[in-house]
């Protein structure tokens, strides 16, 4: 990776931090239990920001490149996927504060956040191709 995939990757990183942290902090604001908002938050920032490390990976093959692909996606939606079956087979206590909702809202404003930053960053490397990778 040169310096600018790095910055990218560290950027991407930081930018699906500062979402989650607004989503947070609005939920807080509107009143939600802190103890679903921190339970959702983890989940979704380890499987958001996981996928995207894992997705930025460089590969060497075409097939370790759909291999790195389908495991960021599998990454990003099954650790949410297992909490909210968690919540549903016995976190009840969770569940009645309203982790489900912030799951969900958590997560689709970070899966969103990731398609705006895999497009965004589509540009840059099409308009690094021709650099000096030493750059």
């Amino acid at each position: 990776m040169n310096r600018s995939q790095v910055r990218w990757t560290v950027l991407g990183g930081a930018a699906l931090t500062a979402v989650l942290a607004a989503a947070a902090g609005l939920a807080w604001a509107a009143g939600a239990d802190p103890r679903a908002i921190a339970f959702a938050a983890a989940v979704c920032l380890v499987g958001a920001v996981g996928a995207w490390l894992l997705a930025r990976w460089p590969t060497a093959t075409p097939s370790m490149g759909v291999a790195k692909g389908l495991g960021a996606v599998s990454l990003r939606i099954f650790l949410p996927l297992a909490a909210l079956g968690w919540l549903q087979a016995g976190g009840g206590e969770l569940r009645a504060a309203g982790a489900d909702r912030l799951l969900l809202i958590f997560y689709l404003s970070l899966l969103a956040t990731d398609i705006l930053l895999h497009i965004m960053g589509g540009r840059n490397q099409r308009r690094d191709r021709g650099k000096n990778p030493a750059n």
